[in-house]
């Protein structure tokens, strides 16, 4: 073949591919044509997540003593997580250092929890710990609540008085959510119930049944009738108060047998 004639089948062949070309562009490939005009690669974004715990919180529960541990775990539904528990400490003096007790959480609603058997007066030291994906280990810093009693005893005090020994027996019944640690009674006698300017003697009292018992009347052969006015405060082991009653007095006119209460 002639240089001349290579040169026009060159040329020839140049000129179809240039034609294949604009009609493959202009979208009017054939389906037996398959056309590979796309020279930008494929890119996909990669994301990442972080196991952690969050909204970790205590609380003490008033009736028992005990601390409730709440909290939650970012991004969990992205691993496979076999273990998560609470580990306590309790009143230990290096809490970096102590052996620490575990307790698996339950989880609710997305909310895990571990109740710790502490009582009033505890420090609690606690962290979570977490076991995901074959054996790694997420474990939070340590946090420490100490057990405090907030709830203040229920009292009820009444009056049981004798016309015929003068005397009156005053009784307070006390409970407490931990223990009572003491009564103080406060009372006066008067002979008009006026209580300006009085002021009111007390006795403490340490052990149930707390009961005292005074002299209200000297004289029970006269018409004389004296006037007794009781309040108390009572005080549990962490030094919650309540007074009995809330305001003022219980008032006993002493003319005759009789039992007041409030």
């Amino acid at each position: 073949m002639r240089k001349k004639e290579r040169q026009l089948i060159t040329l020839g062949l140049v000129v179809l591919f240039a034609a294949i070309a604009w009609w493959a562009y202009g979208g009017h490939a054939s389906p037996g044509v398959v056309l590979n005009l796309d020279n930008q690669s494929n890119t996909s974004t990669t994301e990442t997540y972080q196991l952690a715990v969050s909204d970790l919180q205590a609380s003490v529960d008033q009736q028992t003593g005990h601390v409730l541990v709440t909290f939650s775990l970012t991004n969990e539904e992205h691993f496979n997580v076999s273990s998560v528990q609470v580990l306590y400490a309790l009143n230990v003096a290096d809490p970096n250092n102590a052996t620490y007790t575990a307790l698996n959480a339950t989880a609710e609603d997305g909310t895990y929890k571990a109740e710790i058997p502490s009582k009033f007066g505890d420090v609690v030291y606690y962290k979570v710990k977490v076991v995901y994906d074959n054996n790694k280990e997420l474990t939070s810093d340590v946090q420490s609540i100490t057990v405090k009693d907030t709830t203040a005893p229920t009292a009820t005090l009444s009056i049981d008085y004798n016309a015929t020994t003068g005397n009156a027996t005053i009784t307070v019944n006390a409970s407490d959510n931990d223990a009572i640690d003491r009564v103080v009674l406060f009372y006066a006698v008067t002979a008009d119930g006026n209580l300006t300017n009085v002021t009111f003697s007390n006795v403490t009292l340490t052990t149930a049944p707390y009961t005292y018992t005074l002299t209200v009347d000297s004289n029970t052969t006269d018409s004389t009738y004296y006037y007794l006015d009781v309040y108390a405060e009572v005080y549990d082991i962490s030094g919650n108060m309540v007074r009995v009653p809330a305001n003022g007095t219980i008032q006993l006119y002493a003319n005759e047998t009789k039992t007041v209460s409030g």
